[in-house]
């Protein structure tokens, strides 16, 4: 078996500063709900190398960390699968992790997701079956579009096609989250003006504070919270960067939390932090991802690790306590840490 990457006790505990009033919050905070709009939840191999991600991903199954899940105070995450265009590959890897995730009575509830529905191609079909196979949310498209719509990888996006619409008509019928985190700017503001149910950005930020393509303007962050929707603020190492600071931490994150919240509302914020149990970065030259430039500042190397926001399991006590250092009231807190996203994936699944 390949050596993988432990999940607990992975880095030690970010420096908050609280004192002891402001931890007790924190403790309460995180008895209440909580939830990860998008994770992989699962142990990367560890070295991380290109033969050793090859050997992980020909085996074909996945390991969650559940000792790490069972200590966060997490109530539920949308665990996502890898962008992978071959759907019976998809639909194995759905039995697969759930399976893995039955094995164990506690911890969070592992919702399953998907990054982008290329899977399906023109077959709606096939959406149906991703459903039957226990995946309750996906992304439209994925940078690259496909025959639903554009994606914001493209230097032109078309926008959401008819088939594109026919499909958000069929999730939300099915009752299957649309998710808009890799979906064009164009294509994101049609499909959400077509859902009659909330939609959501899983994983990104605010392009008004990092300039980034993976990043979202406001205008389509607003067209999402017009729908009831939430976006989830992501942490994967480069992402959810800021203009004039070179480090990419909790900081940097938390920082597209509050510009959020501050353009459309605290009710239209969560976290999707797109973490896995080890060498994240690392992964993406093993599997030979490279990230898209953004513009002026393509020199800008990728940091090993978000500090602060490493894995699934430590991102929920420090967005906490973040926010409870920075002011923020339990109220807003707790919608932030899960409470919006329970009401969101209670208003879709079904």
């Amino acid at each position: 078996m390949i050596p993988l990457a432990k999940d607990v006790d992975r880095l030690p505990a970010y420096p908050l500063g609280l004192d002891a009033g402001q931890r007790e919050r924190v403790d309460r905070l995180l008895a209440g709900v909580v939830v990860s709009l998008h994770d992989h939840p699962v142990r990367l191999p560890e070295p991380m190398t290109a033969e050793s991600w090859s050997e992980h991903t020909r085996d074909g199954t996945e390991h969650i960390g559940h000792t790490a899940l069972g200590r966060s105070g997490l109530d539920v995450v949308l665990a996502s699968s890898l962008v992978e265009p071959d759907q019976n590959r998809l639909l194995r890897w759905a039995g697969h992790l759930r399976a893995e995730a039955d094995t164990v009575t506690t911890g969070p509830r592992i919702v399953l997701a998907l990054e982008d529905l290329g899977s399906v191609g023109t077959d709606l079909d096939a959406v149906q079956a991703l459903y039957d196979a226990g995946i309750r949310s996906a992304g439209l498209t994925y940078n690259a579009g496909n025959p639903l719509g554009g994606g914001l990888g493209q230097p032109s996006d078309g926008g959401l096609t008819s088939i594109g619409r026919e499909a958000v008509a069929l999730m939300n019928q099915l009752g299957m989250l649309v998710d808009l985190a890799h979906v064009g700017d164009r294509t994101s503001i049609a499909a959400a003006e077509v859902s009659d149910r909330p939609v959501v950005i899983s994983h990104a930020g605010a392009r008004a504070r990092w300039p980034s393509p993976r990043m979202k303007p406001d205008d389509v962050l607003r067209a999402v919270a017009a729908t009831g929707g939430v976006i989830g603020v992501e942490a994967a190492p480069g992402s959810t960067r800021v203009n004039g600071r070179p480090e990419h931490d909790l900081d940097a994150v938390m920082t597209h939390v509050e510009y959020i919240a501050e353009l459309v509302g605290v009710d239209h914020v969560g976290l999707g932090p797109d973490t896995f149990f080890g060498d994240h970065t690392g992964l993406y030259a093993a599997a030979g991802w490279t990230p898209q430039p953004v513009p002026g500042h393509e020199g800008l190397p990728l940091p090993d690790y978000v500090a602060g926001m490493e894995n699934p399991a430590e991102v929920p006590r420090n967005a906490a306590g973040w926010l409870v250092r920075n002011g923020w009231t339990d109220e807003d807190i707790a919608k932030i840490l899960g409470g919006n996203a329970e009401r969101v994936l209670g208003a879709v699944l079904c």
